[in-house]
């Protein structure tokens, strides 16, 4: 859980190489939370859909805490010029812990370049390339802790169709021992990220990318 007393790390996105090619893969299957509906969130403007479980509390715009901000991605640095999208909430965040998987979306120029940087606060082994959607993304795990407050981040960031996409799987609240008598949080990280994760099977974007266009148009080219 949290330290008391630790000091925020800083928040700058860039100054760091592009993380290792390593592979790996989320499944493409849509996302099978048990009890849950097959709803759809579906962005226009941006793009991308993704599942919208029942019972997921779903918000345009990101809230703000101690160390969560409202950015419109996760350590975004000063400046930063982005549009929150989307925020879906798991079920049972309270003022002790809460959860969200938050997707924002940016076409400056500056946040299309750094992208794929992680920021300083990233730890150190966690980046990787994965792919969601048959998509390449970087992955990299984040986290503060300062006065009894947390905050764990699992990033996904890609360039898609000119745009940066971030993907922030949040997890952040209050170390339960400060309270009198001691807080039972609603879920542990390792649940409310096993529930998220879960869901990201189902984000898509509407459009391709321009390698797979050219191999739908080889395969199609073929038969």
């Amino acid at each position: 859980m949290a330290a008391a007393g630790c000091s925020p790390r800083p928040r700058s996105g860039t100054g760091r190489p592009d993380v290792p090619q390593a592979s790996a893969a989320i499944p493409a299957a849509p996302a099978t939370v048990a009890g849950r509906s097959q709803r759809r969130f579906t962005s226009t403007r941006w793009g991308f859909s993704i599942d919208e479980p029942e019972g997921w509390p779903v918000r345009r715009g990101f809230r703000g805490g101690y160390l969560a901000t409202h950015t419109w991605k996760t350590y975004a640095a000063p400046g930063s010029r982005g549009t929150p999208v989307v925020a879906l909430g798991v079920p049972g965040s309270d003022h002790v812990s809460a959860a969200e998987i938050r997707i924002g979306g940016s076409r400056s120029p500056a946040e299309v370049a750094r992208c794929t940087q992680p920021p300083d606060s990233v730890r150190a082994g966690s980046a990787r390339r994965v792919a969601i959607d048959g998509i390449p993304f970087t992955r990299f795990d984040a986290g503060d802790a300062a006065m009894s407050h947390y905050l764990d981040v699992r990033s996904y960031r890609t360039v898609h169709d000119g745009a940066c996409y971030a993907i922030d799987l949040v997890v952040y609240g209050t170390n339960p021992a400060v309270y009198s008598p001691p807080a039972t949080p609603p879920f542990t990280r390792a649940h409310a990220f096993a529930q998220m994760e879960q869901v990201l099977q189902g984000f898509r974007f509407s459009t391709p990318t321009a390698p797979r266009q050219a191999a739908a148009s080889a395969s199609t080219a073929l038969r």
